[in-house]
């Protein structure tokens, strides 16, 4: 299973009071109209995330004026879009193989400090991102604006290119608004706070759905399978369902260091049942798994985004054994998953 953890047909919307009183035009990112005309009007974003802050510097361009309603802040870091060491070796001539795999392996080493540093010195690391956005909006506004009420790295750090989300609101083009929506009426939005937002578009960047193993009901010699009670294999294999893998990344890493890691495994894995002449394989408790505790797919105290929030009870559930847990930590994985024991008990085969 190749197709990621988003349902990419719909977005996320919640269900606010008076969604159809709303005149103008409700609009989310994830089923963009190709017709939406948005030049010269005042448009709401609602949510703060990645997309959000994609949108506005887009938008801010031809709209009246863009705002971003959140009920509570996201923690942002600007920087250039490009990379200097990359720029660097390209004008000393190195060879492009190296220039890759330098670059790779600095910002894997880079990433990797980030994240630990995030986990073990938060109140530091909050401070450091912060700072930055205190430079460019001043105090006030990140203090009302751009304070997260939880530590670094328990949602994702959004990254903004050239810092186009924050030049926007300099420019006076964009807005932050920090409130809870009251309801929608003809003119927008109503918050909690009695102030009404006046739009002609609003637009929910509120997210995404779970997908789950591509929503395909599996069933094994006609037995429907429930995802929710089988057990990872650390997070690509589960218990009860035989000849299936699913590509699964990292949370606070680049996707793909992990698909690497199991498209390795999974082509050894089918090498070594060919020479075996082996038809199936599934991962099962062993006899000292007995009585594991088990739990949640992710610690929410680890990472806890909305998405995966709503969605994490349809997820197989993880052990408190290494084996039976999807971990973060390529720096571990990348030496492990490629030298796993494919004798080792928990695989059975046919």
């Amino acid at each position: 299973m190749c197709q990621g953890y988003y349902r990419h047909s719909e977005g996320y919307t919640p269900e606010w009071p008076g969604m159809d009183d709303f005149a103008g035009r409700l609009v989310h990112p994830q089923t963009w109209p190709e017709d939406l005309d948005y030049a010269g009007k005042p448009i709401v974003v609602i949510g703060s995330g990645a997309t959000a802050a994609t949108l506005i510097p887009a938008l801010a361009e031809a709209a009246g004026h863009v705002t971003m309603l959140q009920r509570s802040p996201t923690y942002f870091t600007p920087g250039r879009n490009r990379n200097e060491l990359a720029e660097t070796l390209r004008e000393l001539e190195i060879d492009p193989a190296w220039t890759h795999e330098i670059v790779r392996r600095a910002m894997l080493k880079t990433g990797a400090q980030m994240t630990r540093r995030a986990l073990e010195q938060p109140a530091e690391v909050r401070e450091e991102l912060l700072g930055v956005l205190r430079g460019l909006l001043g105090d006030d506004y990140v203090a009302e604006h751009f304070t997260p009420r939880y530590d670094p790295w328990r949602q994702r750090i959004a990254f903004v290119p050239n810092g186009d989300f924050f030049q926007a609101v300099k420019a006076g083009k964009a807005g932050v608004v920090t409130d809870e929506i009251d309801r929608f009426v003809p003119e927008g939005i109503r918050l909690k706070s009695g102030k009404v937002l006046e739009a002609d578009i609003i637009i929910t960047a509120t997210g995404f759905n779970l997908n789950v193993l591509g929503d395909i009901a599996f069933s094994v010699d006609g037995r429907p399978v429930d995802l929710s009670q089988s057990v990872t294999y650390r997070g690509m294999m589960f218990t009860g369902l035989p000849n299936l893998a699913w590509v699964f990344g990292y949370f606070r890493a680049s996707w793909t260091l992990r698909a690497d890691l199991m498209g390795d495994f999974v082509t050894r894995l089918l090498k070594h049942m060919d020479e075996k002449g082996l038809r199936r394989v599934e991962p099962a408790l062993r006899p000292e798994d007995a009585g594991m505790k088990l739990g949640p797919w992710i610690d929410e105290t680890e990472f806890n985004p909305g998405y995966l929030m709503r969605g994490v009870h349809l997820m197989p559930k993880a052990g408190d054994k290494p084996e039976w847990r999807h971990t973060q930590d390529y720096w571990s994985e990348k030496d492990l998953l490629p030298n796993l024991d494919l004798e080792d008990a928990v695989f059975r085969y046919r």
